[in-house]
């Protein structure tokens, strides 16, 4: 049962080292906000062609994120999870059946404002206006726990790290700890000792292993890396804004706000720093993808030396808020 996963695994390798050398990987881009999604060929915004194959109604829709181990795209409401399976999906069609699996969030638990988080094993539903968070077990949202948040601030960004540990970035730490025992181990907290700072985002990256952290001070973001127990911080030299991550394991790393970076495979340095970005994606194919209001910019991160401007730019329509890549047969 394993091997057609490693033949994908080997593939996303090839796909993600080469980008655009080679024959274009078949996968949507799945556009979410404004209570809709629309699902785009990747090759056709990497033309600069903007028509959808597919679109959902969804309204009040949050956050979406597609786990590819499972073939499974998760949406999130204000008062539930959803899980849509994706067999079927092609470049020309991206068909909306009934949810394989939903999860309802208690009553009074409003989840407007809060985003998904993958582990190893689970989900990460995290509603911060309600102070609450969950840990839902993969492909179908079963064996929920509620995680623990004895201790963090209501302004804390969370993900999930190594075994579905509980990680977290404040003003003042970024650490992990089991999600339902706040003094269990493993455990680790590292002070930041930046003045100002204001988490923006944060993420697990399995391949290295290391949590990558977003946030900015009063003059500059920055970016933190924790590996190990050794934790560095990178000014961005972009400008004070609200600050996203975009990653893939492979393909690169890329800081997000007003203008953005380039971080792996290469620095890009700071990039159109008048523009402010809401979302961002860089996918298995090794193009970076980003939403600036209705128009998606996209980049080769191959390409060297970076870009000045975007190799091509849509305009979707609509202003999307998350944005999620599907391979597809």
């Amino acid at each position: 049962m394993k091997r057609p996963w490693l033949l994908l695994f080997l593939l996303y390798l090839l796909y993600a080292c080469t980008g655009s050398q080679e024959t274009p990987l078949p996968a949507l881009v799945a556009a979410g906000g404004n209570g809709e999604m629309r699902f785009y060929r990747a090759r056709d915004l990497q033309g600069g062609s903007a028509t959808p194959v597919a679109t959902w109604t969804t309204p009040g829709l949050v956050d979406l994120a597609y786990g590819h181990a499972q073939g499974r795209l998760f949406l999130l409401f204000p008062d539930r999870v959803e899980a849509y399976g994706t067999q079927g999906f092609t470049e020309n069609a991206a068909p909306q059946p009934p949810p394989a699996a939903t999860f309802p969030l208690d009553p009074g638990t409003d989840c407007t404002g809060g985003y998904l988080r993958q582990g190893e094993g689970r989900l990460l539903v995290h509603c911060p206006g309600a102070g609450r968070a969950f840990l839902l077990g993969l492909p179908d949202l079963t064996d929920p726990l509620e995680a623990d948040l004895t201790g963090l601030p209501p302004g804390v960004r969370l993900a999930l790290w190594g075994q579905d540990l509980l990680a977290y970035l404040t003003e003042s730490a970024l650490g992990y700890r089991p999600p339902a025992n706040p003094q269990g181990t493993p455990r680790l907290e590292k002070p930041l000792g930046l003045a100002g700072f204001t988490p923006g985002d944060l993420r697990s990256d399995p391949g290295r292993p290391r949590l990558l952290g977003a946030g900015r001070t009063l003059t500059e973001p920055h970016l933190l890396r924790l590996e190990g127990d050794a934790l560095s911080i990178q000014p961005l030299g972009l400008p004070s804004a609200p600050l996203g991550l975009a990653l893939d394991p492979v393909a690169g790393l890329v800081a997000y706000g007003l203008g953005f970076r380039v971080l792996e495979p290469r620095d890009s340095g700071a990039q159109r720093t008048f523009f402010a970005y809401g979302a961002g994606l860089v996918g298995q194919d090794a193009y970076l993808y980003l939403a600036q209001g209705s128009t998606l910019e996209v980049y080769d991160l191959q390409q060297n030396p970076f870009p000045t401007f975007p190799q091509a730019s849509a305009n979707l329509g609509f202003s999307p808020r998350s944005l999620a890549f599907l391979p597809v047969e």
